[in-house]
């Protein structure tokens, strides 16, 4: 958190009228840095600027987001894929130079996500989700193991976050992610064996399909809308 302090008053100097406002996220901003942890800023400005970015100061990463002030609310109010790092992030913030309030308001309205939000990142996650187990399930009738298995990894992942989506769940890291989904019961240690376990064939094509028909059905319960997707690898509707 010294770091971050010191960087902001450097960008405080840098930038001038340009600068809106400077925060730190994840897990120094929660007091739970390690180590080897990286810094996490949000830097706003109203013009970007090349200058703004990562770098490495005492053998520490600064991993700059740099967004202007419309970007920063589109993305704690808007809907997308990967919402629950996103909003996972916001709760997170610590402001450290924020005359206007503008991040404070936004940490708030973050922690206070509507069903709407949810419903739209979720079908993005699962078109996305649809995918990724489409080139799983060509793999797996290509009989191509390899390529199989990386794409058993890409659809845990999609699938993962999808049904945090469908779920309303809000990450506080993406590093727990695979932890966390274990709290769903089978369709979370399905998507945690597709990942992490050496399956066959048959196995993946299984586990993917009993994932993806219970992420439809998930979908279909929380209203949220999907054109007509197959739901098994022989592409039944």
């Amino acid at each position: 958190m010294e770091l971050a302090r010191t960087v902001t008053a450097d960008f405080q100097a840098r930038e001038g009228r340009n600068l809106v406002a400077v925060g730190v996220y994840g897990s120094v901003a929660r007091g739970e840095e390690r180590r080897h942890s990286d810094v996490d800023m949000l830097v706003v400005v109203r013009r970007k600027r090349r200058p703004i970015v990562h770098e490495v100061r005492d053998g520490v990463v600064l991993t700059v987001l740099q967004q202007t002030p419309d970007e920063a609310r589109a993305e704690v109010t808007g809907s997308r894929g990967d919402i629950n790092a996103a909003l996972g992030g916001w709760t997170s913030l610590q402001p450290l130079h924020d005359p206007t309030g503008l991040l404070r308001r936004l940490r708030t309205r973050a922690r206070h996500p509507t069903v709407r939000q949810f419903q739209e990142a979720s079908r993005w996650a699962l078109l996305e989700a649809y995918e990724d187990v489409g080139k799983l399930w060509n793999a797996v009738e290509a009989h191509d193991e390899d390529e199989a298995r990386e794409m058993s990894i890409w659809f845990s992942t999609a699938a993962a976050g999808a049904l945090f989506d469908l779920h309303r769940h809000v990450l506080k890291t993406g590093r727990r992610a695979f932890v966390e989904v274990r709290r769903y019961g089978r369709l979370g240690t399905a998507i945690r064996r597709l990942r992490y376990d050496r399956l066959s064939l048959s196995q993946m094509k299984r586990f993917s399909e009993f994932v993806w028909r219970r992420l439809l059905d998930r979908a279909a319960a929380n209203g949220v809308r999907l054109p007509p997707l197959f739901r098994d690898a022989r592409g039944g509707l």
